[in-house]
């Protein structure tokens, strides 16, 4: 007997096979190297998002966050169709109530391990995160209403006072010294306060109720070995009240590190991680970065080779920081890359057993190769990827990936032009006479009617298998499926709550076409590893089934003719056992979830 929802092994092992080559393809991709690609990095001054307006009103009323709020809005339909446009709640935290800790140890694996030939001989990576870290905090008080300034503590790193001579480095097991080069008074204070253990430094937010918030990038330093600091001129203890760097001067002692130990690309790497600290916090996890591998500098003219002026660039840094900020949005963007869209419910999770049983084969013989072909299925998010592997947080990303747990955020994948759920795809047109409406179209008609019980989107971004009778569908599908209009999802614009009551229109008002994901699903005479195929254990399909049958079938029921799918095993929390037959005239909700 046919099954009404699982499909056949033949099927199972397609799909399986798809997810393989899908990604296989990827990997040879990256392993042509063609040079003619540009650098990693471009895709920071490129990825587009909305800005906080300096005018924003928070909300503060929490003890431990507070929320930055907006409203978008949403058009429906083209064409004479009385479908209305609807607006969308949304919000955004812009400060917590712990630091997220980051622990520095030689334990832990080289940054340049994950990408080798992106990063110079020696290891600034740490470094440059805690540089970040202050410069994003720096900016952030700039932004939003009410936030205080990075102030500095009574704790700095320690000094060289014997000014070790340059270009040697001298060994020990409690110290490492970090030589900023020919600099001021008030860098080498800014650098004391960004590398002390005990926190040099601090920006936060008043909650209402009095509780302090710290900043987004906030950190909680843990080292084995306390950096000392030194400069090309005689080293001295700096006086403990001085005033803190400001956002343009910290950025500018930050480039200049990075051009006199010629880290260009390692300063963009720090960047990319650091984006990524809101995500560890959401997680509840700790970030473990190596100890630098950092040599002294021989006082010579050298080919310096120029940073990257953020300084130039400050509406898109603007942009990144109003991302972090968004740690929900952050890993929807990261596990976007392991949707597909023609995979529907039913088969997603043979899709995401051959997806890792190739990302885990020994083909992938390094994290470094790992990255770059994860980078490579949106290279528009691939600096994303590059942060998550330098923190961490790429191993809590597979884990929702494997399980098909993972959510999407159509604000955030609208901003930036990603696809991530079938639900962003236009309505099909019916032809004249068609009695039916695949369950996919059904649900987006649904959704874009933004009746009482559809306002959320479906938590998961696989689409229903099959088509539904236009007759056992509801009013509203039945009404727009033949109306003549084109649907579609479509992102018009925000407004922001700002101080006074007042809502400000963003003028991020670009209207981002989705990206398709890179990858080619044709196996051409590759071996493929068939251990990890296993019909039997489908527990994702199944959940994700569950769930959109679920979102669709809540409010009026399932309809005579998906008996079969009701009563399959993986359809099995309904209260309903009983049929009753369709009225002429009525809308088909024969057995509901009462």
């Amino acid at each position: 007997m046919e099954d009404a929802v699982r499909l056949d092994e033949q099927a199972f092992k397609a799909m399986y096979e798809r997810g393989y080559c899908t990604w296989f393809s990827l990997y040879q991709t990256t392993a042509a190297e063609n040079k003619t690609h540009p650098p990693w990095w471009d895709s920071m001054f490129r990825l587009d998002h909305p800005t906080f307006p300096k005018e924003l009103a928070i909300d503060a009323s929490f003890s431990n966050t507070a929320l930055a709020k907006g409203t978008s809005t949403w058009k429906t339909s083209q064409g004479s169709c009385d479908l209305p446009s609807f607006d969308q709640e949304f919000f955004i935290p812009i400060a917590s109530d712990s630091p997220v800790t980051l622990d520095i140890s030689e334990q832990q694996q080289p940054a340049s391990a994950f990408q080798p030939s992106l990063f110079e001989d020696d290891d600034h990576i740490a470094l440059l995160v805690l540089a970040w870290t202050y410069i994003l905090s720096a900016r952030w008080a700039e932004i939003i209403p009410g936030a205080s300034a990075p102030e500095y503590s009574n704790f700095e790193a320690e000094w060289d006072l014997g000014n070790t001579h340059c270009g040697v480095t001298p060994t020990s097991s409690t110290k490492l010294i970090i030589d900023l080069g020919n600099v001021g008074d008030d860098a080498a204070r800014w650098w004391a306060a960004v590398l002390a253990l005990e926190g040099g430094w601090n920006a936060s937010i008043p909650s209402d109720r009095g509780d302090i918030l710290h900043s987004p990038w906030s950190t909680n330093l843990i080292s084995e070995k306390r950096f000392t600091l030194s400069r090309r001129s005689k080293s001295r203890l700096l006086p403990t009240q001085h005033p803190a760097a400001s956002f343009p001067a910290a950025l500018h002692y930050l480039s200049s590190y990075c051009e006199l130990h010629n880290i260009a690309e390692q300063m963009h790497a720090a960047l990319a991680a650091t984006l990524l600290l809101p995500v560890a916090r959401f997680d509840n996890r700790k970030i473990q970065l190596p100890t630098p591998q950092v040599r002294r500098k021989v006082p010579v003219e050298e080919n310096i080779r120029k940073t990257s002026s953020w300084s130039g660039n400050l509406n898109q840094l603007d942009k990144l920081l109003t991302l972090s900020c968004n740690a929900v949005g952050t890993k929807a963007l990261l596990n976007s890359v392991f949707f597909e869209l023609s995979v529907e419910c039913n088969i997603c999770g043979t899709w995401l057993q051959g997806t890792f049983a190739f990302l885990d084969s020994d083909i992938i013989q390094d994290r470094h190769s790992l990255l770059r072909v994860l980078m490579e299925r949106d290279v528009s998010l691939g600096f994303l990827w590059l942060g998550a592997f330098i923190i961490g947080a790429q191993t809590r990303a597979f884990q929702e990936a494997r399980l098909g747990w993972w959510k999407i955020d159509l604000h955030v994948a609208a901003w930036t032009g990603t696809l991530m759920s079938f639900i962003q795809q236009p309505v099909s047109t019916l032809l004249p006479g068609t009695g039916e409406i695949l369950r996919a179209d059904e649900c987006r008609l649904m959704y874009l009617s933004h009746d009482q019980s559809y306002k959320v989107a479906p938590l998961f971004p696989f689409a229903p298998f099959g088509s539904t009778l236009l007759t056992d569908a509801n009013i509203d599908v039945r009404q727009h499926a033949q109306c003549g209009a084109n649907h579609s999802l479509e992102y018009e614009g925000l407004t922001w709550r700002c101080l006074g009551g007042e809502r400000i229109a963003t003028l991020h008002l670009r209207k981002a076409s989705l990206r398709a994901k890179n990858g080619n699903p044709e196996c051409n005479n590759i071996f493929i590893d068939y251990d990890s195929l296993d019909n039997e254990d489908d527990d994702c399909s199944e959940m994700v089934t569950r769930n959109i049958f679920t979102w669709l079938r809540d409010e009026d029921g399932f309809p005579v003719a998906e008996r079969a799918i009701r009563e399959h095993a993986w359809i099995d929390n309904l209260d309903s056992d009983d049929d009753e037959p369709i009225k002429p005239g009525t809308v088909a909700h024969t057995v509901g979830f009462q």
